[in-house]
């Protein structure tokens, strides 16, 4: 989902009259769901292959599988579209007002880089053969601090206005979404 996000917030701003003009309404949620589909058949074929039966070489080409694609095909392309947009906005001459849907993103992108990334490279690793002491905790609790540190960026840059935090969490995450 942040590739797609990505995706579509670069092209956005790159496109703003294409993509007013020619991309469809409903293009958002199609993708969305979509990508969430194809998560629940992954996760219920890994299901499925990993835990319901002895593991077998079906199990350990699925998880290569998955973790090629996310860490070979979706990260970089959201890094390419990521930092394309970052440098768009940051470098341009036009002086783009850059909102909190932004900070938003690109915070939520960088702590996924840092904590959520980790654990698809442990886990391709450890398929793949190479052992490394601890990995797949050390990977899970990265992972459980990148979830954990989501609604803090949300509601630290909703509140961000209001230095003084002096409103309720569904103020500060309606002010975080408002762009």
């Amino acid at each position: 989902l942040l590739t797609a996000i990505s995706i579509e917030r670069c092209l956005s701003v790159l496109c703003p009259i294409w993509c007013r003009s020619h991309r469809p309404k409903p293009l958002s949620g199609i993708i969305s769901g979509l990508l969430w589909a194809l998560s629940l058949l992954l996760n219920t074929l890994g299901y499925i292959l990993c835990s319901l039966r002895p593991p077998a070489r079906s199990c350990r080409l699925l998880l290569i599988t998955i973790g090629s694609l996310d860490f070979l095909f979706c990260t970089p392309l959201m890094l390419l579209f990521s930092l394309t947009l970052f440098l768009r906005v940051k470098c341009s001459s036009q002086h783009f007002r850059t909102g909190r849907l932004f900070t938003i993103i690109m915070l939520t992108i960088l702590f996924f880089l840092i904590f959520a990334v980790p654990l698809s490279v442990l886990i391709l690793f450890d398929f793949l053969g190479y052992k490394f002491l601890y990995s797949p905790e050390i990977g899970f609790v990265l992972s459980c601090v990148n979830s954990s540190l989501n609604p803090v960026i949300y509601f630290l840059v909703g509140s961000y206005r209001d230095r003084r935090i002096k409103f309720t969490l569904r103020l500060a995450f309606q002010r975080a979404f408002e762009d």
